[in-house]
């Protein structure tokens, strides 16, 4: 056989295709499910990491934002000469900032903690370079990638 598909085809393989024989042909041949694996091959490895982290830290002054819109409603609902109308109007901006801030905060965590795991594993164990690799194929949340310098594949979890 030449490496094609003959006979009935496979299940999610139309005729003709070649036969999945390694994460490769995979990578080729459907969408990833991850969204690292994703970034991995259209960015590299370096771009995701700081993209990462640029977006986590814009999630902290969010955060930060939050916080002032928490104080300047709590500013506000103090005033002593209000109706009924504005105390509700600043309790709804404490609350909207709250939620903002902690939604932001949550994110912050998320990202830097995800970034991190990751680039503990982005070190290649055959020739120890750091961040020089490409994705192979995805599994679940992480994928199978190769060192650029060695050609060694292991895999890295997301």
């Amino acid at each position: 056989m030449s490496g094609r598909h003959s006979g009935a085809p496979a299940e999610g393989l139309a005729p003709g295709l070649p036969v999945a024989v390694g994460c490769r042909t995979l990578a080729r041949m459907a969408s990833s499910p991850s969204p690292f694996f994703d970034s991995l091959n259209r960015i590299g490895f370096k771009r995701w990491y700081e993209r990462q982290l640029m977006s986590g830290h814009a999630n902290l002054v969010l955060c930060l934002f939050g916080l002032l819109g928490v104080m300047g409603g709590a500013e506000a609902f103090t005033r002593v000469a209000q109706d009924l109308a504005d105390k509700l109007l600043d309790a709804a901006v404490i609350a909207v900032s709250a939620a903002i801030g902690v939604w932001a905060l949550r994110q912050y965590a998320q990202r830097m903690a995800l970034a991190e795991f990751v680039a503990s594993q982005a070190t290649c164990p055959g020739c120890g370079t750091y961040g020089r690799l490409k994705g192979l194929c995805a599994h679940g949340e992480g994928a199978q990638v190769e060192c650029l310098k060695c050609a060694r594949r292991w895999d890295i979890s997301a």
